[in-house]
């Protein structure tokens, strides 16, 4: 069996929106829509089966995953399918084969019926024909659950059951034995994905797309009578949406119903199903180049989210651009890279990214393993119970490198958080000619034992249990490190005495950046807890300046170093910190 090519994540901007997807492959062209409330990672399995022999566009649906919703409140499945033939134009796409699952095969049927010039062929696996007395349920509040982190994070314990329920019930709240579900029952991982993907749909409040295909029903109907592209309907017969096939208007040639008896044979089928379609236009590759102020770095094994904004940098295009240095001639002041502290991601320090872009050029990488960057290779180290980065803090300093050497020219000054701040000192050991100057905050300069003794202590595994209860647990732990350091301290002298809004918003949001990684986020941590901080201070230290910020955790530590160092005081305003750090950049 031929090998399935890498599937990269890519961001492009079509009708203004940031749209997120994944692509890989070559040959004919064909769009993967998924179902509601999830995003392409529920099709990236079969995204990347379909690889071998098309070149796939796995996309976020508007208002889902990384996509933005489109501007106007969403009312017909019409308007999804406008934002799909818009993306389309956006990448060049003459004709493309569809396949779509659930909410997905509703858009892509609504695509064919209103641009069927553009449409190859399609599979369309659960097309949702639901007639009124069974819309009546779906479109209840209960159904359609609205998502309200709670300060004391009870939502997790919501969320989870929700889901777990859906793999029993159909709907999920109709706990009776009529409504049993066939479909096996999810494990913790189908559930933690689930969940996860609710968690970003409800960021653009998912309900109106989703209502829009549960009312989809005499819609899709007309639809499948006066559709005549090639295609295939298609359902596993425990999907709920199996006896809809049988509502399906009698087809036009080329068309066809498959009614799939067993799970495992679905992917083949599919697969069977579209090479066996006519051939839509070639696909065209998506590079890794900027075409707004977010872009997905590619490094060997991985790719890197990057917050990019440049001095005098063209607009936002609708097309891919070739690959050109972030900073722009005539930028009049050295750029300057941030580096976010962990457990966490570039979020932390988006506000104070914005306000720095009026300066000049600014990067805020997701650091490898945090929020959307993939982490570096990992392989166990002896005995150890975990998994530890293999090339220590070093491969982390030389993946910034990489992402300089294809996004700005020269040096840059590297303004570093917490562990973030002991990456931008290696990064200056291992490449110097790159950083003009360092600005820290909050280092960890412990060394010896109490610095080991944190390691697995600090930022400790996370296993995806039945329960759900993994959610609640990271919750708690970024929760206590706002009140003492380190988190699970326990003695009065390690509780935080500065005031602490626990604003359930920010926290859920936090808790949703490590969980993206949850079975990564601590590889930063532990290369950090493993190095030793003084050799690179020595080397960095005619570069540096601490920047002390008195509701940092170590900022006590920032106090006592500062009478060894360059030092200034944070102002507690974010503009007025752009001010500051501006000063500081050559």
């Amino acid at each position: 069996m031929t090998s399935s090519p890498v599937l990269r994540q890519r961001i492009v901007r079509s009708g203004g929106r940031r749209v997120h997807l994944w692509t890989g492959g070559q040959g004919p062209a064909v769009i993967l829509i998924h179902g509601s409330p999830g995003n392409a990672w529920l099709v990236q399995p079969i995204a990347e089966r379909l690889a071998r022999y098309f070149c796939v566009y796995a996309v976020d649906s508007p208002g889902f995953g990384g996509s933005d919703a489109i501007g106007v409140p969403v009312e017909s499945v019409a308007q999804l399918a406008a934002a799909y033939r818009e993306l389309m134009d956006c990448i060049g796409l003459a004709t493309v084969l569809v396949y779509g699952t659930h909410s997905g095969a509703a858009i892509g049927l609504e695509l064919a019926y209103r641009h069927p010039e553009r449409v190859a062929g399609f599979v369309l696996e659960g097309v949702p024909a639901f007639t009124e007395e069974e819309r009546r349920p779906l479109l209840a509040p209960e159904y359609l659950m609205p998502m309200d982190p709670d300060v004391l994070g009870g939502h997790y314990a919501r969320a989870w059951t929700r889901f777990h329920d859906q793999f029993v019930w159909f709907p999920w709240y109709r706990r009776e034995p009529a409504h049993l579900n066939e479909a096996s029952a999810g494990s913790a991982a189908e559930i933690h994905l689930w969940v996860e993907m609710y968690f970003q749909a409800a960021r653009h409040d998912y309900r109106p797309a989703y209502r829009a295909v549960i009312s989809y029903g005499d819609a899709a109907l007309t639809a499948a009578r006066a559709v005549r592209v090639s295609g295939v309907y298609m359902a596993e017969r425990s999907d709920m949406l199996f006896p809809h096939l049988d509502r399906l208007p009698p087809l036009h040639d080329g068309q066809r119903i498959e009614r799939v008896m067993e799970p495992g044979d679905v992917p083949g089928r599919i697969e069977a199903a579209l090479r066996a379609l006519p051939k839509s236009a070639g696909g065209i590759t998506l590079d890794d180049a900027p075409v707004g102020d977010e872009y997905f770095h590619d490094l060997p094994g991985g790719q890197i989210l990057v917050r990019a904004h440049a001095y005098g940098s063209r607009p936002a295009g609708a097309q891919p651009a070739d690959p050109q240095p972030v900073a722009a001639q005539g930028d009049p002041r050295t750029p300057v890279l941030l580096l976010h502290d962990a457990p966490g991601a570039g979020r932390q320090l988006l506000d104070l990214y914005r306000e720095l872009a009026a300066f000049g050029t600014v990067l805020l990488p997701d650091l490898p393993g945090c929020g959307e960057s993939d982490p570096l290779g990992v392989e166990p180290l002896g005995d150890e119970p975990r998994a530890v980065d293999a090339r220590n803090l070093a491969g982390h300093a030389d993946a910034l490198a990489a992402l300089l050497a294809a996004r700005a020219d020269g040096a840059v000054h590297v303004y570093g958080v917490g562990f973030g701040a002991a990456l931008a000192l290696e990064f200056n050991v291992r490449h110097p000619e790159r950083v003009a100057a360092l600005t820290l905050t909050g280092l960890l300069r412990a060394s010896g034992e109490p610095r080991r003794d944190m390691i697995g202590r600090l930022a400790p595994p996370i296993t995806l249990n039945d329960d759900g209860s993994h959610w609640y647990r990271t919750w708690l732990m970024l929760r206590n490190s706002l009140v003492r350091w380190p988190w699970y301290a326990r003695e009065p002298g390690a509780l935080r005495r500065q005031p602490i809004e626990f604003e359930p918003a920010h926290l859920h949001t936090w808790t949703c950046d490590v969980m993206r990684q949850w079975a990564a986020y601590h590889h930063l941590i532990d290369a950090v807890l493993q190095w030793n901080p003084q050799q690179a201070i020595a080397f960095g230290r005619d570069k540096l300046t601490v920047a002390i910020d008195p509701l940092h955790a170590l900022h006590a530590s920032d106090v006592e170093w500062a009478g060894e160092i360059k030092s200034i005081t944070l102002p507690s305003g974010i503009a007025q910190r752009a001010h500051v750090i501006a000063s500081l950049t050559p």
